[in-house]
């Protein structure tokens, strides 16, 4: 009876095993499909925001399927203006790359910009957490491992990093495939015409050899 109690247990979990790696394939092949990113974002919001609800609307959706173009290659140059707490930097900085991460773009490299390194630190923070969650892992430990996972930069088996800097900080020798800038500008000092003028002439004279 031992011996029959341990097999059926046996039969079980390889069971259960296999119904969980159809789920994930199902879950992989959807989130690679056009209109993935929306569904990512929802599946892994609570990993990031687990107290908050996801509130969703055109605008989030209207960003997601312009950040697909980008990963496609059919827009080269993204500029995105929504008022705060349009999820602007968690899209852009965090959900995003981690999405392209996991869909086949491990060997990706980002640099994230912003006036303040404080800013892409908190967001490559996040990052790192999302990359590292158990459910993450799961899903896309196949495409790639994290080795390097401090706030600063984060690197994966595959040669592909994110680094987080700020305008004219340490990010300007570095060259990513993908370039984030994210509030170049800081409020409070935006009405300085110096300001403004010399983050002009970083945005033109050093963001562009980024690439």
């Amino acid at each position: 009876m031992v011996e029959e109690a341990v097999s059926h247990r046996s039969e079980l979990q390889s069971f259960l095993k296999a119904q969980r790696e159809l789920e994930l394939r199902a879950l992989r092949k959807e989130f690679a499909a056009p209109g993935g990113l929306i569904k990512f974002v929802r599946y892994f919001w609570k990993v990031l925001e687990p107290k908050t609800p996801l509130v969703e609307g055109w605008a989030l959706e209207a960003i997601c399927l312009h950040l697909e173009a980008v990963t496609r290659g059919e827009i080269t140059r993204l500029l995105i203006n929504v008022p705060p707490g349009f999820m602007k930097s968690l899209l852009t900085d965090v959900f995003w790359p981690a999405w392209e991460w996991a869909i086949g773009y491990a060997d990706h490299r980002f640099v994230a910009f912003s006036y303040a390194a404080s800013l892409t630190l908190r967001d490559n923070g996040k990052f790192r957490d999302l990359i590292l969650s158990e459910g993450y892992r799961e899903l896309f430990s196949r495409e790639f491992r994290p080795r390097k996972i401090g706030e600063e930069k984060v690197t994966n088996s595959k040669t592909g990093w994110k680094l987080a800097t700020s305008v004219g900080g340490v990010g300007t020798g570095e060259r990513g495939d993908r370039v984030i800038v994210d509030d170049p500008h800081n409020v409070k000092e935006s009405e300085s015409e110096t300001v403004r003028t010399e983050t002009v002439r970083w945005f033109r004279e050093s963001l562009s050899s980024r690439l």
